[in-house]
């Protein structure tokens, strides 16, 4: 049960973190480097998390 609201809790600060990267974001840019920024974050955070329960 621990385990799964850790990750609740991680995916929730993912959203937050991607909403506050496309709020900075000017609006002139295109979707696809909104796309490629959150699968950025989302890789970046994967790998962290990953590396977090060894």
């Amino acid at each position: 049960m621990d385990g799964s609201l850790r990750a609740v809790g991680a995916c929730a600060v993912a959203f937050l973190l991607v909403l506050g990267v496309v709020a900075v974001l000017p609006p002139g840019v295109p979707p696809g480097v909104v796309g490629g920024a959150v699968l950025l974050l989302g890789a970046v955070g994967a790998r962290r998390l990953a590396r977090r329960s060894r």
